[in-house]
């Protein structure tokens, strides 16, 4: 029995060491679960963000509660960039709210839903990103469908495809009446058309943005030329995506010529054209009297040919007359030039020092020229008066001045027509040779006379 109870104390040890490790352990694996359910009480305890962004045309707005500023900016941003107007309106901050992410989503779908959405909105709200709206065509609905998958946000797809229908419109003319109607999707659809009819028409478009073209408008451009020029009566017609061409044209050749262009069109043509006989008949009496003028106007032409010879010739005597008054004018010219040149060389105008008064030799001078004014009685004269540059310019200016209005006066009292002279003082604009010597200053110092002609 003693050799039992060591075993038995060792056994009850045993049993107490496991006891209390199993406690420790109970209270460490309750103190995980603790903490756990903490955190996820915390998790649903954040709010998130909530907003709703409302396009419509150009302009948007913004409502919402943000965890700050910045979001609401960045989300701004976006629209600055594509030249679309955002206006934001009744949002509030909270730093608690968490969304960042959804903010960040938002800005990358944005450009895609500003290009292609005419109106809609984009909301988030209950952690759902959900979008409404229409969209101008399956392609861009996909598209966002597209960029809705690339996030773990949950998203909802709203938006519908706005079915556009094609434009209409009616082009009719009568002889010189044009008018002009329909239904477009803009004013460049408009002017498309527009551009291509007369100036003096009645115009009375409208626009619609739901209208779309199917390649009407490039049909339509090409064959109004020729609507214009070759229909007397006629019309275009645009509906339901089809082109119907209806009237009249004054030929076989241009109903021809319609019906190539026609045929080249890319969409439904409809061509109702037809030959005017009437035209047909007008234009053969107007051929008729075409060649009647023509005979008359070639009979005419060979007498105005005629009488142009004669004319011809009698401008080439007349001519030839004007050139020989011409060159013994311009010899008459040449001798009174030498003449005077010769007088000048050999007399100068002489004046009192630094005055507008002739000496008595500048007064003979004068008078020898009146002489051979006198022999060509139709020759017309400038009296350029120059100085040197001593002294001021003003100086200089009206010294020049007054000596050639002393020459003029002279010359009218010595039997010359005021009408034939012109007295100009030049002052010291005009130097003959640099004023740095006396000598070259008195060569500057001078009376001209310079002749211009009968």
């Amino acid at each position: 029995m003693k050799k039992i109870w060591p075993w038995l104390l060792l056994l009850l040890l045993l049993m107490i060491f496991c006891v209390w490790s199993k406690k420790d352990s109970m209270h460490l694996s309750h103190t995980n679960k603790t903490t756990a359910i903490s955190q996820n009480n915390t998790q649903m305890n954040n709010q998130s963000i909530e907003f709703m962004l409302t396009k419509k045309g150009n302009k948007a707005t913004l409502n919402g509660n943000f965890t700050n500023t910045q979001q609401q900016q960045m989300l701004s941003d976006a629209f600055h960039s594509a030249s679309n107007k955002l206006t934001i309106e009744n949002t509030s901050t909270n730093k608690t709210l968490v969304g960042n992410d959804v903010i960040i989503f938002t800005k990358k779908i944005l450009p895609h839903f500003i290009a292609h959405y005419t109106e809609g909105s984009i909301q988030y709200n209950n952690q759902t990103l959900q979008i409404d709206g229409t969209v101008d065509s399956y392609e861009a609905q996909h598209k966002m469908q597209e960029l809705l998958n690339t996030t773990t946000i949950a998203t909802q797809d709203n938006s519908n495809v706005l079915i556009k229908k094609p434009i209409e419109f009616s082009i009719s003319k009568n002889l010189d009446t044009i008018k002009f109607s329909g239904i477009f999707h803009d004013t460049m659809q408009i002017e498309k058309i527009r551009s291509k009819l007369p100036q003096n028409i009645i115009a009375n478009p409208t626009k619609d943005s739901s209208r779309t073209d199917n390649g009407v408008l490039f049909a339509t451009e090409q064959i109004l030329p020729a609507f214009n020029s070759k229909y007397t009566h006629g019309k275009i017609v645009c509906r339901n995506g089809t082109l119907t061409v209806s009237g009249m044209v004054n030929s076989n050749e241009d109903l021809s010529f319609m019906q190539q262009l026609l045929s080249k069109a890319n969409i439904p043509v409809v061509n109702q054209t037809t030959v005017d006989m009437n035209a047909v008949a007008k234009r053969k009496a107007e051929e008729a009297k075409r060649l009647e003028i023509e005979k008359q106007k070639a009979q005419a032409e060979a007498e105005a040919q005629k009488q142009a010879a004669l004319a011809q010739a009698e401008a080439l005597a007349k001519q030839k007359a004007e050139e020989e008054a011409k060159r013994l004018e311009a010899e008459k010219e040449k001798v009174v030039k030498e003449k005077i040149a010769h007088l000048l060389q050999i007399e100068n105008i002489e004046f009192e020092k630094a005055k507008g008064v002739l000496t008595s030799k500048g007064e003979e001078t004068v008078d020898k020229l009146a002489s051979i004014l006198k022999q060509y009685p139709n020759i017309k004269a400038e009296i350029a008066g120059h100085t040197d540059s001593d002294g001021s310019a003003i100086f200089n200016q009206k010294l020049s001045q007054d000596r050639v209005d002393t020459v003029k006066r002279r010359l009218i009292e010595k039997g010359i027509n005021a009408g034939r002279l012109i007295a100009k003082g030049y002052g010291e604009t005009k130097p003959l040779v640099p004023n740095t010597t006396d000598e070259n200053k008195q060569k500057n110092r001078r009376v001209e006379i310079n002749i211009l002609g009968e």
